[in-house]
């Protein structure tokens, strides 16, 4: 909190301390998230969102968990129209980071697949016929 309050980027810190490996990679971005899924959370935890206003952070705790809250905006129920602007912008956003875990994660498991381990000293060992070095 202390350094949201100095002006640091709430992504920034989300993507450094936050322990959720679905959100943290966006920022600590949860989207938009449906009422009835609200409703499922800890008492606290929907009245900060509920309670909040738009720009403000909050620190819930909850079970001994701390969550940091930033309420970006509140959205009324219904449809939304696909040519809105801010629909295509969250649907873009949507495909471009799903498609960057999915590279992230074929890149990581390539790595893994193709690394190379050896073991210096197990093999000076076998060399030295098991003398001292």
């Amino acid at each position: 909190m202390e350094r949201l309050k100095t002006g640091a980027s709430f992504g920034d810190l989300a993507m450094e301390y936050s322990e959720d490996p679905e959100s943290a990679p966006r920022g600590g971005d949860l989207g938009l998230v449906p009422m009835s899924r609200l409703k499922q959370a800890p008492p606290q935890l929907r009245d900060a969102v509920l309670k909040g206003t738009p720009g403000s952070a909050r620190v819930v705790s909850a079970g001994g968990a701390h969550t940091i809250v930033l309420v970006i905006s509140h959205e009324p129920a219904g449809q939304r129209d696909l040519s809105m602007p801010a629909v295509r912008e969250r649907i873009t956003e949507t495909l471009k980071a799903r498609r960057e875990q999915l590279l992230r994660a074929a890149y990581l498991t390539s790595a893994r697949s193709d690394a190379k381990v050896v073991n210096y000293l197990a093999r000076r060992l076998v060399e030295s016929q098991g003398k001292k070095l």
